[in-house]
């Protein structure tokens, strides 16, 4: 989890105002960190803020468990949250703090709000790109390691996965496993719903029970499988339609940059300038698909825009003469 995100949450949870996704998401990203099979964190002098906080975590988890061990297993947390506040965190004195350049490996959360048609997108470390739709949450660790490639999804994504021989990539939703090795597809688990969904748009995926590793369903192009109440079901499906959320607002017809440039750049968490204003006004006429990176669709608009763009850390400088003639 980058620190800004650790931050912003444990504020939350301190206060007693996360969401219960909110709040399932950091319960699931703690036990990743501290999975018996995760690899060692080698914590730096400028990382040890966080250590602390991190260990503040675990000593209140475990207060709440001896509190509320008689309670209804899993839940204990959410009763808990908004009753014992986070001890030791204080004013956590981030405007002191040294600046982080290189965060230590670890696990990432990425997060979407609740606000209707937002979108985030997420290169993962193998090139692979997922799209997380609103009120959804993916942890996934900064490097992956070993013979297999993981991340949790909590709510839903469209995943378009690089192919790597021998190191099948894994997606935990819910109470399902998804294995592939190359190819694209859309999962449904939203906490507060009782079935988890898998659309594949293109190549073949693997169904499993979580837990139990059993068998769902292998999944072709326009097929999805519906699991509820430990029960499976798989039918054809028009694919292209199930995923048109992630298009959605994609398609600019002679829209002002600067409205393109706010829209993509909260989509791919970047801060969009323009060293030249007389850009902003320009109207774009562009379509994507929504599965782009960021390097393309910034090319393609600028291409169209008469514009040339510059990326530095997480901010991208757009510059140029101004509109070309309609």
């Amino acid at each position: 989890m980058g620190l800004i995100d650790l931050k912003a949450l444990l504020e939350k949870y301190k206060a007693g105002t996360c969401t219960p996704e909110e709040l399932k998401a950091l319960e699931e990203w703690y036990e990743t960190w501290h999975h018996p099979d995760a690899e060692p964190v080698q914590w730096r002098p400028d990382e040890e803020l966080a250590k602390e906080l991190l260990q503040d975590f675990r000593e209140m988890r475990r207060s709440k468990e001896a509190l509320f061990r008689g309670g209804s297993g899993g839940t204990w947390w959410k009763a808990a949250a908004v009753v014992v506040p986070i001890i030791g965190i204080g004013a956590l004195l981030w405007t002191s703090r040294p600046s982080v350049k290189e965060p230590a490996p670890g696990p990432v959360l990425a997060t979407v709000p609740a606000k209707p048609d937002s979108k985030r997108f997420i290169l993962l470390p193998d090139s692979s790109t997922v799209v997380l739709r609103e009120g959804s949450t993916l942890i996934y660790p900064d490097v992956f390691k070993g013979n297999a490639r993981e991340v949790t999804l909590t709510g839903e994504g469209y995943f378009d996965i690089r192919e790597q021989p021998g190191k099948p990539f894994r997606i935990r939703s819910g109470k399902v496993i998804t294995t592939v090795l190359g190819t694209s597809f859309n999962i449904k688990a939203y906490p507060d719903e009782p079935s988890v969904t898998v659309t594949v748009t293109k190549g073949k995926v693997k169904i499993e029970e979580g837990g139990s590793n059993k068998l769902l369903g292998i999944l072709l192009p326009d097929q999805q499988i519906v699991y509820e109440n430990e029960t499976a079901a798989t039918k054809p499906v028009k694919a292209v339609e199930t995923v048109a959320w992630v298009k959605k607002g994609m398609d600019f017809n002679s829209v002002p940059f600067e409205e393109i440039a706010r829209q993509i750049g909260e989509q791919y968490q970047v801060k969009i300038l323009f060293a030249n204003d007389a850009l902003r006004q320009c109207r774009i006429r562009a379509t994507f698909e929504g599965t782009e990176t960021l390097d393309k669709v910034l090319y393609i608009l600028c291409t169209v825009g008469n514009a040339t763009y510059t990326i530095r850390n997480n901010e991208v400088t757009i510059n140029g003469d101004g509109c070309m003639t309609e």
